[in-house]
């Protein structure tokens, strides 16, 4: 999927002024859409860091375009520590997932430090993803029962 990554931002804040519910969405995800890694026991982490690294060069490049600086490439690198002693419950007090992420952008381009700060700024300030990980959302896990007669209960 091609974006023009000129208008895209100023497109969208115009769409939000006119019609300010359009900026409340919903988005929807699937298990099982990325590729697998060698412990099937951590692919949903890695999907995570996956869409983490995606949304970041995505980010990177639209508000570079918005802000007109120039970016000949974007690489994104992300890493996180995972301790599977909380995911397999092996140990109390340990998280069931990354203690740590650290996400790396490596940047070409001719703009100056300070643009490049200024884009970096911005990118920590509007990324959905960085901004999932990083503040408290609220969620709500429910489960729904189908029962043998084709009835069911959700909790």
């Amino acid at each position: 999927m091609t974006v023009d990554t000129d208008t895209t931002i100023p497109r969208l804040q115009d769409e939000i002024r006119r019609d300010p519910s359009r900026a409340q969405i919903t988005l929807k995800a699937r298990a099982g859409t990325a590729t697998e890694t060698a412990r099937p026991e951590v692919d949903h982490v890695q999907r995570v860091l996956e869409a983490l690294a995606g949304s970041l060069a995505a980010t990177y490049r639209r508000f570079a375009a918005a802000l007109d600086i120039a970016l000949s490439n974007v690489e994104i690198r992300v890493e996180a520590g995972l301790d599977l002693n909380g995911l397999a419950a092996a140990r109390d007090g340990v998280r069931a997932g990354p203690s740590t992420i650290r996400a790396e952008a490596r940047l070409t381009s001719a703009a100056d430090i300070h643009a490049l700060e200024r884009l970096r700024i911005t990118v920590e300030r509007h990324d959905p993803i960085l901004d999932l990980l990083r503040q408290a959302t609220p969620t709500r896990l429910e489960i729904s029962i189908n029962l043998r007669d084709n009835n069911s209960l959700a909790a």
